[in-house]
C-alpha cells in the first residue's frame, strides 16, 4: 500500500487498486472492490484511477473529495455526473453503431449497462457466480438475469458437450453397471417404433 504522498510515478507503477465505496445508491455500501492492472498503458483500472488521484490531489488538500471531481484551469472544481457517464456512453454507442452491429438501441444503453457488461464478461471467461456477485456488488441473485443466456457464446461447442455419451448407472433402478449403450440402443428403438407406429 503506498501513502498519500507517493509519487506520480509511483502511482502509475501499481499493479492494483482497490476502492471503498460508501456512497454507492445501489448494492452493498462500505465494501472494498479491488482491481488489478490489465497491462494496458492507458484502458487500464488502476492507472484511470491513479490519475484521478493526482489530478485531485494536485487541486486539492481534502482527502474526503469524490473520485468524480476534476478541476478546470481556473481552478473551478467540477464533477462527473452520471448524466454525464450517460451521453458518454451513448455517443460511444452511436459511434460504434451497436445497433447495427450488435443490435443493441443506442436509447437502451445506459450507466446499468456498465455492470450488465461486466457480469456478462465475466461469466463469459468462465468467472463462478460468486465471483461475478462480489465483483459487481450484486446483493442477491439479480445479476443472473442479466446475463445474456441467448449470447451465441454461451452455445458454443454445447452441441458437441451433449452428444458426449457418459457412462452411467440408475442407482434408483438397482443398475449397478454401466447401461449407457443398452439404454440409448432402447430408446433409439422404442422412438422408431413409436414413430412407425404413428406413421401406420
Amino acid at each position: 500500500m503506498l501513502p498519500r504522498n507517493a509519487s506520480d510515478e509511483d502511482i502509475l507503477a501499481e499493479d492494483a487498486v482497490t476502492l471503498k465505496l460508501e456512497n454507492q445508491k445501489n448494492g452493498w455500501k462500505g465494501v472494498c472492490v479491488s482491481h488489478h492492472s490489465n497491462g494496458e498503458e492507458y484502458n487500464n483500472p488502476t492507472k484511470a484511477v491513479g490519475r484521478r488521484y493526482i489530478h485531485i490531489r494536485c487541486h486539492s488538500a481534502d482527502p474526503n473529495t469524490f473520485l468524480s471531481a476534476y478541476f478546470e484551469e481556473d481552478g473551478l472544481r467540477r464533477d462527473v455526473k452520471d448524466s454525464n457517464t450517460r451521453a458518454g456512453l451513448k455517443v460511444a454507442a452511436e459511434a460504434l453503431d451497436y445497433m447495427g452491429t450488435r443490435g443493441i438501441p443506442v436509447d437502451k444503453i445506459d450507466t446499468h449497462s456498465l455492470r450488465i457488461g461486466g457480469a456478462n464478461a465475466l461469466s463469459l471467461n468462465g468467472y463462478s457466480k460468486e465471483h461475478i456477485q462480489k465483483m459487481g456488488r450484486w446483493r442477491g441473485d439479480t445479476f443472473l438475469e442479466y446475463i445474456r443466456e441467448s449470447l451465441a457464446d454461451f452455445s458454443d461447442g454445447m452441441s458437441k458437450s451433449m452428444k458426449k455419451a457418459f457412462g452411467f448407472v440408475s442407482l434408483e433402478a438397482g443398475v449397478y453397471t454401466d447401461i449407457t449403450a443398452s439404454t440409448m440402443e432402447r430408446d433409439y428403438k422404442v422412438n422408431v417404433s413409436t414413430q412407425t407406429a404413428s406413421a401406420a
